[in-house]
This record gives structure tokens, C-alpha cells and sequence, in this order.
């Protein structure tokens, strides 16, 4: 699932895309205007899941396969990073993607 979002940073359009893997949850934020792919990381996912229904205080981070996911959960938005690309998408949007990409039980 592709997600809009923003840029923290920069203020620049983004594009979330949510897909499930073998290994969890791949996160991948990508430059709408140019399609650029800026950064990707896979992270299991029920440490993202439990990150965005229990929205601890503060960015937290979920290690994922040669890489990291800082979440911080604000409100009804959610801003992701990896490495340095960042982008803001909304709480409710983020959680309909990731329940979405999980097997169902």
C-alpha cells in the first residue's frame, strides 16, 4: 500500500510504501516527484505494530536487516526515518497499511 506523506526535513512530498515480506514489514520512502527511491528497511512486524498501538513517548527505534526505523508516533501522525530520508503520514493510514501487508490469523 502507497501512503502520502511529507518530509519533516525539507517539506518535500514523499510516498510510503507498506508491503509484507518473509521478514516482517518493509518500510520503503520514496521522492513523489521523481520516483527516487530514498531509503528502505524490513522490520518485524509486530515491533511496528506494537510501536503504533502502544505510541510509547518519543522516537523509537526498530532494527531491521542492516538498518534502522526511527518512529515517533505524534498525535494522528506518524514520522518515519531511515538513515536520513523522513517522511509524516497519518496514524490511521500507517496502521491500515501494516494490518493490511500482515498474513491473516
Amino acid at each position: 500500500m502507497t501512503i502520502d506523506g511529507v518530509s519533516q526535513s525539507t517539506g518535500i512530498e514523499r510516498l510510503v510504501d507498506v508491503t509484507a515480506t518473509d521478514d516482517g514489514i518493509r518500510v520503503l520512502i520514496r521522492d513523489r516527484n521523481l520516483s527516487t527511491e530514498l531509503g528502505s528497511v524490513t522490520v518485524p512486524a509486530d515491533a511496528l505494530m506494537s510501536v503504533l498501538t502502544e505510541q510509547p513517548k518519543g522516537s523509537q527505534t526498530i532494527t531491521g536487516a542492516g538498518r534502522a526505523l526511527e518512529v515517533e508516533v505524534r498525535r494522528n501522525e506518524v514520522w518515519l526515518v531511515i538513515g536520513g530520508p523522513d517522511a509524516a503520514v497519518g496514524l490511521d493510514d500507517l496502521m491500515d497499511a501494516v494490518a493490511g501487508a500482515l498474513p491473516s490469523a
